[in-house]
């Protein structure tokens, strides 16, 4: 009885953790979709702006280095939250008992075809880039 009972503890745990890990990834991948939609229309404004500053003979790069700044403020911030998803696994996985203590990550892992990455070898899609690791 007490087999079960730690069986379906761990169970529970391990349903808690994904579930969260999971709402939290998407809050991350959904801020990081705004911010690439943003990034765009920041990008058209800078067209607009040169295209209208041409017309008027005045100096095309007048007002555009605002607009980068901008851009470069969204792109750091997006590398944050994918840096945010990445930890997020990692700690599912300590969590979850499934790594190596010192590196964070499973002993047998296996490398992504596409980008190369580190996957423990029990996953099915690469942590990086999504694509399948299954032949």
């Amino acid at each position: 009885m007490a087999g079960f009972k730690r069986t379906l503890e761990k169970g529970i745990t391990t349903l808690n953790v994904k579930t969260n890990n999971f709402m939290e990834e998407s809050k991350c991948k959904t801020y990081i979709a705004t911010l690439e939609k943003e990034i765009n229309a920041l990008k058209l404004s800078i067209g607009n702006s040169v295209y209208d500053n041409w017309t008027n003979n005045e100096d095309v790069m007048n007002g555009i280095e605002e607009f980068l700044q901008k851009i470069k403020e969204k792109e750091q911030e997006i590398r944050v939250q994918e840096e945010r998803i990445r930890q997020l696994s990692v700690e599912e996985k300590q969590i979850l008992g499934v790594t190596d203590d010192r590196t964070g990550m499973a002993e047998d892992a296996v490398y992504c075809s596409q980008c190369g990455a580190k996957n423990a070898s029990n996953f099915k899609f690469c942590v990086k880039c999504g694509a399948s690791l299954k032949d």
